[in-house]
């Protein structure tokens, strides 16, 4: 009987589990979804950072909390993960987040990721309330951000009603945490809630999208000339052929709900191991990939010889500025703080960024880039450690009591017709009476003290330029590089691909021994391939026609000639 019993208790478990687990729910059913592509009106009540419901006029010191409003609804912490809030392996390098300090004279690329050439925000010792000044503006936020601020949802998927301006000045004013709800103009910045945006249940109705255009995305991601050219003014310029076709950004740089948003590279790995090489332009285009979008042009690339595209990007002739304007100065979004009116940005304004650098990719191909070159102050390095930055603030009590630098140095220090050597003089003073072996790197060299109170350049790993990949804007194929025909780049004529970016100091550096001794390390320029060899090559090409001509009328010669001779030796024989 008792084994009886066990045998049926063994039969009866197993059973009785079985109901319970098909109640489990799924680890996505907790999150709502409408199942439809359609854009979902939310009509939502606004929650503190604890979650309790805030009504207007009851705030009680408790400020509206945005993670804590979505979450109801959405996952927020695995939404606030992903390439985009600053998760995920490195990958190639991207933009750097540029440094400026106006006191100390420093301009330097930045990131949390461990890229080439990047100083870290470690070795720079930033605080995160330094960094939400310098960079909250133009960032999203995130789980693993560079101003350390919580996802912003809003300014991705709230198309229209978003006032980018306002929540920089909220940003910089030290309030993040209501930049969000100030700008859409549902919070004060004392965070008192506005009562005319909610309704008789005290919701308010927000039409967000998954897709809220391009524009969102330009808040952030935007380059414009620097340089006001008469003949080529900024409103003449075309839009990326992509958006000009009525594409969005996000039909190419796609993400889930993990927000490890597509780059677009040949061979990009995404972190969540799906397959994403249709996604970039080979994969679109070319005919071993598979198009992303029904009308993507398949071209033919007809005469083309097929090593140019073993050897060059499709961005080598399809993207960046055209090739006359190749190596152009540029402003961008992050660097230059666009989309915040002001007067003063001139195309003199920090930092230095130039387009349409050639160079070799990861991959072993020749793609444009963007450039920078580094400004600011280091330790050279020793025999127990390398070249460091010394950290802006670390500077300012020794610039101010030595130099009287309050609060912008280049100014303040810029040479006279009554005294035109002030600059270096001072800097070379300021260099003598540093406790370690201190260098200013400005112009792609580093500087060091010399003798009567001159500064000589030296060679140095930090004063190096600094480059990441360009992918737009796209041109049509009408505008490509070599449109025109081979001349376009073989040609006496033709930039391409010698293009060149020029470091200039950021001071005046005017005295015998400063300009000596750069010119002997020769860095005045940068170019990519071997000058010699490709300007021998472009007059040469030209004639090319002629040569084929030419070889293809001594070939028909031989030809005919080895079959007269053929003849001829066969008539000779007996019979």
């Amino acid at each position: 009987m008792i084994r009886f019993l066990a045998s049926f208790l063994l039969i009866l478990i197993p059973l009785t589990e079985i109901p319970m687990q098909a109640q489990v729910p799924e680890e996505t059913s907790r999150w709502k979804k409408t199942g439809s592509p359609n854009t979902y009106l939310h009509h939502i009540e606004i929650r503190d950072d604890r979650g309790q419901v805030i009504v207007p006029g009851q705030e009680n010191g408790r400020l509206p909390h945005l993670g804590s409003t979505c979450a109801p609804c959405h996952d927020v912490e695995k939404a606030s993960g992903g390439l985009h809030g600053g998760d995920g392996n490195d990958g190639q390098p991207g933009e750097p987040w540029m440094l400026l300090d106006s006191r100390s004279g420093t301009r330097w690329p930045v990131h949390h990721r461990s890229w080439n050439s990047i100083t870290s925000i470690d070795e720079l010792g930033l605080k995160q309330s330094d960094l939400i000044k310098q960079f909250g503006a133009h960032d999203t936020g995130g789980a693993n951000s560079i101003s350390g601020m919580a996802s912003d949802c809003l300014i991705c998927h709230m198309p229209h009603s978003y006032n980018f301006e306002l929540r920089a000045k909220s940003i910089k004013d030290n309030k993040p945490e209501l930049a969000s709800f100030i700008a859409m103009g549902l919070s004060d910045v004392n965070g008192a809630l506005n009562p005319r945006m909610f309704d008789a249940e005290n919701k308010v109705s927000l039409d967000l999208k998954g897709d809220a255009g391009p524009e969102a995305c330009l808040h952030c991601h935007q380059q414009t000339p620097a340089n006001n050219d008469a003949n080529r003014p900024t409103w003449t310029h075309a839009d990326d052929v992509h958006l000009a076709a009525g594409m969005s950004c996000v039909d190419c740089h796609r993400a889930g709900l993990d927000h490890h948003i597509v780059r677009g590279h040949d061979g990009e790995i995404h972190p969540a191991g799906t397959l994403v090489e249709t996604l970039s332009c080979r994969g679109c285009h070319l005919p071993e990939g598979t198009p992303v979008m029904h009308s993507a042009p398949r071209p033919e690339h007809r005469g083309l010889p097929p090593f140019h595209l073993e050897e060059l990007t499709c961005t080598a002739c399809h993207s960046g500025p055209m090739s006359e304007n190749s190596g152009e100065q540029i402003w961008t979004s992050r660097a230059h703080r666009l989309g915040i009116a002001r007067q003063d940005r001139t195309a003199d304004s920090p930092p230095e960024v130039f387009t349409g650098i050639l160079l070799k990719d990861d991959h072993g191909r020749w793609a444009p880039h963007y450039q920078t070159w580094p400004a600011g102050w280091v330790k050279s390095a020793s025999e127990t450690r390398p070249e460091r930055v010394l950290p802006p603030h670390d500077l300012r009590t020794s610039l101010r009591r030595i130099l009287r630098v309050r609060s912008d140095m280049v100014t303040e220090l810029a040479n006279t017709p009554e005294d035109p050597d002030r600059t270096e003089r001072s800097i070379s003073v300021f260099l003598g009476q540093q406790s370690e072996s201190t260098a200013f790197i400005s112009g792609g060299l580093g500087w060091k003290q010399a003798a009567g109170d001159q500064l000589t350049a030296v060679e140095m790993e930090l004063a190096k330029s600094v480059e990441w990949k360009q992918g737009h804007p796209v041109r049509p194929a009408s505008m490509s590089t070599g449109a025109q025909g081979c001349s376009d780049c073989h040609s006496t004529t033709a930039n391409w691909p010698l293009l060149e970016s020029e470091p200039k100091t950021h001071v005046d550096l005017n005295s015998l021994e400063a300009q000596k001794s750069a010119e002997k390390l020769n860095l005045e320029k940068t170019t990519v391939f071997d000058s010699l060899r490709w300007n021998l090559w472009k007059p040469l090409f030209n004639g090319r026609d002629l040569a084929k001509l030419i070889l293809s009328g001594c070939a028909f010669i031989a030809f005919f000639g080895s079959l007269f001779r053929l003849f001829k030796s066969l008539d000779r024989r007996p019979s």
